[in-house]
Protein backbone atom coordinates (compact mmCIF):
# COMPACT_ATOMS: atom_id res chain seq x y z
CA UNK A 1 0.00 0.00 0.00
CA UNK A 2 1.04 3.45 -0.89
CA UNK A 3 -0.24 6.82 0.72
CA UNK A 4 1.18 10.16 -0.95
CA UNK A 5 1.18 12.75 1.29
CA UNK A 6 2.22 16.20 0.31
CA UNK A 7 2.93 17.44 3.59
CA UNK A 8 6.17 19.15 2.70
CA UNK A 9 5.06 22.03 0.74
CA UNK A 10 8.21 24.00 1.80
CA UNK A 11 11.00 21.34 1.20
CA UNK A 12 11.40 22.72 -2.40
CA UNK A 13 8.17 20.72 -3.48
CA UNK A 14 9.18 17.75 -1.96
CA UNK A 15 6.57 14.94 -1.83
CA UNK A 16 6.61 12.19 0.92
CA UNK A 17 6.19 8.36 0.03
CA UNK A 18 4.55 6.59 3.10
CA UNK A 19 5.14 3.10 1.93
CA UNK A 20 3.74 -0.29 3.56
CA UNK A 21 5.30 -3.01 2.69
CA UNK A 22 2.92 -6.08 3.37
CA UNK A 23 2.63 -9.50 1.66
CA UNK A 24 2.02 -13.09 2.80
CA UNK A 25 4.25 -15.94 3.75
CA UNK A 26 3.54 -19.72 2.79
CA UNK A 27 5.05 -22.86 2.49
CA UNK A 28 5.80 -24.69 -0.68
CA UNK A 29 2.30 -26.17 -0.72
CA UNK A 30 1.14 -22.29 -0.13
CA UNK A 31 -0.15 -22.93 3.33
CA UNK A 32 0.00 -19.79 5.44
CA UNK A 33 2.48 -19.23 8.07
CA UNK A 34 2.30 -17.87 11.28
CA UNK A 35 4.95 -16.81 13.52
CA UNK A 36 7.19 -15.67 11.30
CA UNK A 37 9.87 -12.86 11.73
CA UNK A 38 10.29 -10.57 9.09
CA UNK A 39 12.58 -7.87 9.40
CA UNK A 40 14.46 -5.06 7.26
CA UNK A 41 18.17 -5.54 7.57
CA UNK A 42 18.74 -1.58 7.27
CA UNK A 43 15.80 -0.10 7.84
CA UNK A 44 14.98 -2.17 11.07
CA UNK A 45 11.60 -2.53 10.57
CA UNK A 46 10.16 -5.98 11.96
CA UNK A 47 6.91 -7.10 12.26
CA UNK A 48 5.38 -11.28 12.96
CA UNK A 49 3.00 -12.71 10.36
CA UNK A 50 -0.90 -13.27 11.49
CA UNK A 51 -2.65 -16.72 11.47
CA UNK A 52 -3.17 -16.02 7.36
CA UNK A 53 0.63 -15.26 6.87
CA UNK A 54 0.03 -12.02 6.46
CA UNK A 55 2.53 -8.97 7.30
CA UNK A 56 2.95 -5.48 6.84
CA UNK A 57 6.00 -3.27 7.86
CA UNK A 58 4.86 0.28 8.11
CA UNK A 59 6.71 3.56 7.86
CA UNK A 60 8.99 2.85 5.22
CA UNK A 61 9.54 6.51 3.68
CA UNK A 62 11.45 7.71 0.73
CA UNK A 63 11.17 11.43 -0.47
CA UNK A 64 10.59 12.36 -4.20
CA UNK A 65 11.48 15.77 -5.37
CA UNK A 66 9.65 18.21 -7.85
CA UNK A 67 11.94 20.56 -10.11
CA UNK A 68 13.59 23.43 -8.71
CA UNK A 69 15.76 25.84 -11.10
CA UNK A 70 17.32 27.75 -8.31
CA UNK A 71 20.89 27.80 -8.18
CA UNK A 72 22.66 26.09 -5.08
CA UNK A 73 26.29 28.13 -4.34
CA UNK A 74 25.59 26.53 -0.60
CA UNK A 75 27.02 22.85 -0.75
CA UNK A 76 26.27 20.57 2.69
CA UNK A 77 26.31 16.80 4.03
CA UNK A 78 24.02 15.66 6.90
CA UNK A 79 23.69 12.58 8.31
CA UNK A 80 22.03 11.32 11.45
CA UNK A 81 23.14 8.95 13.97
CA UNK A 82 21.98 8.13 17.60
CA UNK A 83 19.95 11.07 17.80
CA UNK A 84 22.95 13.55 16.67
CA UNK A 85 22.79 15.30 13.67
CA UNK A 86 26.06 15.29 11.96
CA UNK A 87 26.67 18.24 9.41
CA UNK A 88 29.82 18.88 6.89
CA UNK A 89 29.91 22.55 5.67
CA UNK A 90 31.79 23.72 3.02
CA UNK A 91 31.77 27.95 3.72
CA UNK A 92 30.26 30.39 6.86
CA UNK A 93 26.40 29.59 6.43
CA UNK A 94 23.22 29.76 8.39
CA UNK A 95 21.55 26.31 9.05
CA UNK A 96 17.84 26.13 10.25
CA UNK A 97 16.97 22.48 11.29
CA UNK A 98 12.74 21.77 11.35
CA UNK A 99 11.65 18.30 12.82
CA UNK A 100 8.27 17.14 11.71
CA UNK A 101 6.43 14.17 12.14
CA UNK A 102 4.85 12.15 9.72
CA UNK A 103 1.26 14.19 9.64
CA UNK A 104 3.28 17.24 8.71
CA UNK A 105 3.59 18.94 11.95
CA UNK A 106 6.51 20.98 12.83
CA UNK A 107 7.36 20.12 16.09
CA UNK A 108 10.78 22.07 16.88
CA UNK A 109 12.98 24.79 15.17
CA UNK A 110 17.06 24.56 15.24
CA UNK A 111 18.71 28.02 13.95
CA UNK A 112 22.64 28.33 14.05
CA UNK A 113 25.33 30.09 12.13
CA UNK A 114 28.31 27.18 11.44
CA UNK A 115 31.51 27.76 10.09
CA UNK A 116 32.81 25.59 7.36
CA UNK A 117 34.11 22.41 8.58
CA UNK A 118 32.07 19.02 10.86
CA UNK A 119 29.88 20.36 13.09
CA UNK A 120 27.35 18.00 15.87
CA UNK A 121 23.87 19.16 16.94
CA UNK A 122 21.66 17.60 19.34
CA UNK A 123 18.65 16.53 17.95
CA UNK A 124 15.62 16.93 20.43
CA UNK A 125 14.74 13.60 22.12
CA UNK A 126 11.12 12.61 21.06
CA UNK A 127 8.80 9.82 21.61
CA UNK A 128 9.43 6.27 19.69
CA UNK A 129 7.98 6.73 16.21
CA UNK A 130 9.72 8.44 12.73
CA UNK A 131 10.58 11.48 12.47
CA UNK A 132 11.51 13.86 9.20
CA UNK A 133 14.54 16.55 9.70
CA UNK A 134 14.74 19.25 7.03
CA UNK A 135 17.94 20.61 7.14
CA UNK A 136 18.35 23.91 5.10
CA UNK A 137 21.41 25.86 4.24
CA UNK A 138 20.94 29.32 1.82
CA UNK A 139 18.87 26.95 -1.43
CA UNK A 140 20.86 23.87 -0.39
CA UNK A 141 18.24 21.31 1.07
CA UNK A 142 18.61 17.96 2.72
CA UNK A 143 15.51 15.79 4.11
CA UNK A 144 16.43 13.55 6.57
CA UNK A 145 14.45 10.37 8.47
CA UNK A 146 15.11 9.40 12.06
CA UNK A 147 13.23 6.19 13.10
CA UNK A 148 12.85 5.71 16.77
CA UNK A 149 12.21 2.36 17.20
CA UNK A 150 12.13 2.07 21.17
CA UNK A 151 13.23 3.58 24.96
CA UNK A 152 16.45 1.19 24.71
CA UNK A 153 17.63 1.32 21.56
CA UNK A 154 17.85 4.33 18.80
CA UNK A 155 18.33 2.76 16.24
CA UNK A 156 18.39 5.25 12.51
CA UNK A 157 17.72 4.50 9.38
CA UNK A 158 18.98 7.05 7.05
CA UNK A 159 16.70 7.71 4.37
CA UNK A 160 18.18 11.05 2.89
CA UNK A 161 17.99 12.71 -0.75
CA UNK A 162 19.32 15.21 -1.14
CA UNK A 163 17.91 18.21 -2.96
CA UNK A 164 20.33 20.87 -4.13
CA UNK A 165 18.70 22.43 -7.04
CA UNK A 166 21.35 20.92 -9.65
CA UNK A 167 19.92 17.97 -9.21
CA UNK A 168 16.63 18.53 -8.60
CA UNK A 169 15.63 17.19 -12.27
CA UNK A 170 17.25 13.97 -11.87
CA UNK A 171 15.22 13.53 -8.69
CA UNK A 172 12.38 14.34 -10.42
CA UNK A 173 12.40 10.75 -11.93
CA UNK A 174 13.38 8.84 -8.83
CA UNK A 175 10.33 5.72 -8.95
CA UNK A 176 12.10 3.12 -6.30
CA UNK A 177 12.22 4.55 -2.66
CA UNK A 178 13.50 1.42 -0.99
CA UNK A 179 16.29 -0.22 -1.40
CA UNK A 180 16.79 -2.75 1.18
CA UNK A 181 16.67 -6.79 2.15
CA UNK A 182 14.04 -8.46 3.47
CA UNK A 183 14.93 -11.15 5.74
CA UNK A 184 12.28 -13.89 7.00
CA UNK A 185 13.11 -16.22 10.11
CA UNK A 186 11.02 -19.49 11.29
CA UNK A 187 11.42 -21.99 13.32
CA UNK A 188 11.58 -25.30 10.96
CA UNK A 189 12.31 -23.68 7.79
CA UNK A 190 15.56 -22.40 6.20
CA UNK A 191 16.16 -18.65 6.21
CA UNK A 192 15.01 -16.32 3.51
CA UNK A 193 16.51 -13.01 1.83
CA UNK A 194 15.52 -10.93 -0.80
CA UNK A 195 16.11 -7.45 -1.91
CA UNK A 196 12.80 -5.23 -1.93
CA UNK A 197 13.76 -1.93 -4.26
CA UNK A 198 9.72 -1.17 -5.40
CA UNK A 199 8.15 0.79 -2.94
CA UNK A 200 4.71 -0.16 -3.74
CA UNK A 201 5.36 -3.47 -2.22
CA UNK A 202 2.37 -4.34 -1.43
CA UNK A 203 0.68 -8.18 -2.33
CA UNK A 204 4.03 -10.09 -1.99
CA UNK A 205 4.14 -14.18 -1.55
CA UNK A 206 7.30 -15.18 -0.02
CA UNK A 207 7.50 -19.18 0.40
CA UNK A 208 9.29 -20.83 3.00
CA UNK A 209 11.16 -24.04 2.37
CA UNK A 210 11.19 -26.54 5.24
CA UNK A 211 14.34 -27.62 7.32
CA UNK A 212 15.47 -30.51 7.58
CA UNK A 213 16.90 -29.92 11.01
CA UNK A 214 20.93 -28.39 11.26
CA UNK A 215 24.42 -29.65 11.39
CA UNK A 216 27.53 -28.24 13.42
CA UNK A 217 31.19 -29.02 12.17
CA UNK A 218 34.12 -28.72 14.24
CA UNK A 219 34.33 -25.15 14.74
CA UNK A 220 31.34 -25.17 15.54
CA UNK A 221 29.49 -23.67 12.72
CA UNK A 222 25.75 -24.27 12.51
CA UNK A 223 24.35 -25.06 8.89
CA UNK A 224 20.81 -25.21 7.80
CA UNK A 225 19.63 -28.56 5.86
CA UNK A 226 17.19 -29.49 3.34
CA UNK A 227 15.69 -32.62 1.86
CA UNK A 228 16.09 -33.20 -1.75
CA UNK A 229 14.13 -36.81 -2.68
CA UNK A 230 16.06 -38.89 -1.13
CA UNK A 231 18.89 -36.86 -0.20
CA UNK A 232 19.80 -33.93 2.89
CA UNK A 233 22.05 -31.45 1.79
CA UNK A 234 23.64 -28.54 3.45
CA UNK A 235 22.08 -25.43 2.56
CA UNK A 236 24.93 -23.45 3.39
CA UNK A 237 28.42 -23.79 1.70
CA UNK A 238 30.75 -25.30 3.98
CA UNK A 239 33.38 -22.86 5.83
CA UNK A 240 34.98 -25.28 8.84
CA UNK A 241 38.57 -24.71 9.17
CA UNK A 242 39.56 -27.95 10.80
CA UNK A 243 38.74 -31.58 9.87
CA UNK A 244 36.36 -34.01 11.82
CA UNK A 245 39.47 -35.47 13.68
CA UNK A 246 40.17 -32.06 14.75
CA UNK A 247 43.43 -31.34 13.24
CA UNK A 248 43.57 -27.88 11.18
CA UNK A 249 43.49 -27.10 7.78
CA UNK A 250 46.39 -25.10 6.55
CA UNK A 251 44.87 -21.99 5.64
CA UNK A 252 46.76 -20.56 2.39
CA UNK A 253 46.83 -16.99 1.37
CA UNK A 254 49.93 -16.38 -0.38
CA UNK A 255 49.34 -16.79 -4.48
CA UNK A 256 52.26 -19.11 -5.44
CA UNK A 257 51.91 -21.02 -2.27
CA UNK A 258 49.16 -22.29 -3.49
CA UNK A 259 50.00 -23.04 -6.82
CA UNK A 260 52.57 -25.29 -5.53
CA UNK A 261 50.29 -27.06 -3.30
CA UNK A 262 50.48 -30.56 -3.94
CA UNK A 263 48.88 -31.35 -0.29
CA UNK A 264 45.64 -30.32 1.50
CA UNK A 265 44.74 -26.62 1.79
CA UNK A 266 42.00 -23.83 2.11
CA UNK A 267 41.25 -20.12 1.82
CA UNK A 268 38.48 -17.57 1.89
CA UNK A 269 37.80 -15.63 -1.50
CA UNK A 270 39.97 -12.82 -2.09
CA UNK A 271 41.76 -14.03 1.49
CA UNK A 272 38.61 -11.72 3.34
CA UNK A 273 37.24 -14.02 5.94
CA UNK A 274 35.38 -10.94 7.24
CA UNK A 275 33.07 -10.42 3.75
CA UNK A 276 33.13 -14.01 2.56
CA UNK A 277 32.91 -16.15 5.42
CA UNK A 278 29.74 -16.74 6.37
CA UNK A 279 27.68 -15.88 3.49
CA UNK A 280 30.31 -18.01 0.50
CA UNK A 281 32.51 -20.38 2.59
CA UNK A 282 35.71 -21.51 2.46
CA UNK A 283 37.32 -22.50 -1.00
CA UNK A 284 39.13 -25.78 -0.89
CA UNK A 285 41.51 -27.88 -3.17
CA UNK A 286 40.68 -31.40 -3.84
CA UNK A 287 43.66 -32.71 -1.38
CA UNK A 288 41.59 -31.65 1.63
CA UNK A 289 38.28 -33.33 0.19
CA UNK A 290 39.77 -36.60 -0.97
CA UNK A 291 41.34 -37.19 2.85
CA UNK A 292 37.72 -37.83 3.87
CA UNK A 293 37.81 -36.07 7.30
CA UNK A 294 36.17 -32.51 5.84
CA UNK A 295 32.81 -33.18 6.63
CA UNK A 296 31.05 -33.26 10.08
CA UNK A 297 30.90 -36.63 11.44
CA UNK A 298 28.04 -38.37 10.02
CA UNK A 299 28.20 -36.46 6.56
CA UNK A 300 30.25 -36.77 3.42
CA UNK A 301 31.55 -34.72 0.15
CA UNK A 302 29.44 -35.91 -2.33
CA UNK A 303 30.40 -38.16 -5.12
CA UNK A 304 29.94 -37.56 -8.82
CA UNK A 305 27.10 -40.25 -8.80
CA UNK A 306 25.34 -38.64 -5.67
CA UNK A 307 25.42 -35.11 -7.68
CA UNK A 308 23.76 -37.22 -10.80
CA UNK A 309 20.73 -38.24 -8.48
CA UNK A 310 20.41 -34.78 -7.20
CA UNK A 311 20.09 -33.62 -10.76
CA UNK A 312 18.13 -36.16 -12.35
CA UNK A 313 15.87 -35.56 -9.57
CA UNK A 314 15.05 -31.99 -10.72
CA UNK A 315 14.64 -32.65 -13.94
CA UNK A 316 18.08 -32.73 -15.41
CA UNK A 317 21.51 -31.11 -15.54
CA UNK A 318 19.94 -28.19 -17.71
CA UNK A 319 17.23 -27.02 -15.54
CA UNK A 320 19.05 -28.29 -12.08
CA UNK A 321 20.28 -24.87 -11.35
CA UNK A 322 17.43 -23.02 -11.99
CA UNK A 323 15.83 -24.79 -8.82
CA UNK A 324 19.31 -25.05 -6.88
CA UNK A 325 20.19 -20.88 -7.47
CA UNK A 326 19.44 -18.73 -4.98
CA UNK A 327 16.57 -16.73 -6.41
CA UNK A 328 16.93 -12.50 -6.92
CA UNK A 329 20.18 -10.63 -7.17
CA UNK A 330 21.19 -10.23 -3.33
CA UNK A 331 24.73 -12.24 -4.46
CA UNK A 332 24.30 -13.84 -8.16
CA UNK A 333 24.48 -11.02 -10.79
CA UNK A 334 22.45 -10.35 -13.48
CA UNK A 335 20.18 -11.50 -15.01
CA UNK A 336 20.85 -14.90 -12.80
CA UNK A 337 18.70 -16.89 -15.28
CA UNK A 338 16.15 -19.50 -14.12
CA UNK A 339 16.91 -19.19 -10.74
CA UNK A 340 13.66 -20.05 -8.54
CA UNK A 341 15.27 -21.84 -5.69
CA UNK A 342 12.62 -23.65 -4.88
CA UNK A 343 14.47 -26.54 -3.14
CA UNK A 344 16.06 -24.31 -0.31
CA UNK A 345 19.48 -25.63 -1.38
CA UNK A 346 20.28 -20.98 -2.13
CA UNK A 347 23.21 -22.50 -4.76
CA UNK A 348 25.52 -19.16 -4.36
CA UNK A 349 28.40 -17.73 -6.40
CA UNK A 350 31.13 -17.93 -4.50
CA UNK A 351 33.51 -17.59 -7.28
CA UNK A 352 36.76 -19.88 -7.13
CA UNK A 353 40.87 -19.83 -6.97
CA UNK A 354 42.90 -20.85 -9.60
CA UNK A 355 45.59 -23.47 -9.72
CA UNK A 356 47.48 -20.83 -10.16
CA UNK A 357 46.76 -18.69 -6.86
CA UNK A 358 44.22 -15.86 -8.52
CA UNK A 359 40.64 -15.38 -7.39
CA UNK A 360 37.85 -15.04 -9.94
CA UNK A 361 34.06 -14.64 -10.85
CA UNK A 362 32.41 -14.22 -7.05
CA UNK A 363 29.02 -13.43 -8.31
CA UNK A 364 28.98 -14.93 -11.53
CA UNK A 365 29.30 -18.58 -10.61
CA UNK A 366 29.50 -21.11 -7.88
CA UNK A 367 31.70 -24.72 -8.12
CA UNK A 368 31.61 -27.38 -5.78
CA UNK A 369 33.79 -30.47 -5.58
CA UNK A 370 32.47 -33.99 -5.93
CA UNK A 371 34.75 -36.74 -4.24
CA UNK A 372 35.18 -38.45 -7.14
CA UNK A 373 38.85 -38.33 -8.83
CA UNK A 374 38.62 -38.47 -12.50
CA UNK A 375 42.43 -39.51 -13.03
CA UNK A 376 45.53 -38.94 -11.47
CA UNK A 377 45.20 -34.62 -12.46
CA UNK A 378 41.57 -34.27 -12.42
CA UNK A 379 38.18 -34.44 -10.19
CA UNK A 380 34.72 -34.43 -10.97
CA UNK A 381 32.90 -30.61 -10.07
CA UNK A 382 29.47 -29.02 -10.73
CA UNK A 383 29.17 -25.50 -11.41
CA UNK A 384 26.65 -23.23 -11.79
CA UNK A 385 26.46 -19.77 -13.60
CA UNK A 386 24.71 -16.68 -13.21
CA UNK A 387 23.99 -16.63 -17.22
CA UNK A 388 21.91 -20.35 -17.18
CA UNK A 389 19.97 -22.89 -15.25
CA UNK A 390 22.42 -25.66 -15.92
CA UNK A 391 24.41 -27.86 -13.42
CA UNK A 392 27.56 -28.74 -15.41
CA UNK A 393 29.78 -31.58 -14.55
CA UNK A 394 33.05 -31.05 -15.70
CA UNK A 395 36.40 -32.76 -14.40
CA UNK A 396 39.39 -31.02 -15.70
CA UNK A 397 40.13 -28.65 -13.18
CA UNK A 398 43.40 -29.30 -10.91
CA UNK A 399 43.18 -30.74 -7.71
CA UNK A 400 44.50 -27.89 -6.45
CA UNK A 401 42.09 -25.56 -7.59
CA UNK A 402 39.95 -23.49 -4.71
CA UNK A 403 36.25 -24.83 -5.09
CA UNK A 404 33.50 -24.44 -2.45
CA UNK A 405 31.84 -27.62 -0.75
CA UNK A 406 28.11 -28.71 -0.10
CA UNK A 407 28.32 -32.35 1.98
CA UNK A 408 25.03 -34.63 1.78
CA UNK A 409 24.13 -37.03 5.34
CA UNK A 410 24.87 -40.13 5.09
CA UNK A 411 22.71 -43.06 4.62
Amino acid sequence: MILIKTLLAGFLGATLIMADISGIVTDTNAIPIAGATVQLEKGGQTATTNADGSFTLSGITGIISSQNNLLSPHKFSATIQNGVLCLNITKKIAVMVTTFDLTGKALSVIKVNLDAGTHSLVLPQRSNGIYLYDIKSGNSEVVLRDNFLSEMSHKTTMANQRFESTGLAKQAKVADAINDVIAITKTGYLNYQGIVMNSDSSGMTIKLVASAGTVTDTDGNVYQTVKIGTQIWMAENLKTTRYNNGLSIPLISDSVAWSNLKASGFCWYNNDSVNNKNTFGALYDWYTVQTGNLAPNGWHVPTDSEWIVLTNYLGGISIAGGVLKEAGLLHWSSPNTGAKNTTGFSALPGGYRGATGPFTDIGNYGVWWSSTAYNSLYAWYRNMGYDGANVTPTYYDYYNDGFSVRCVKNN
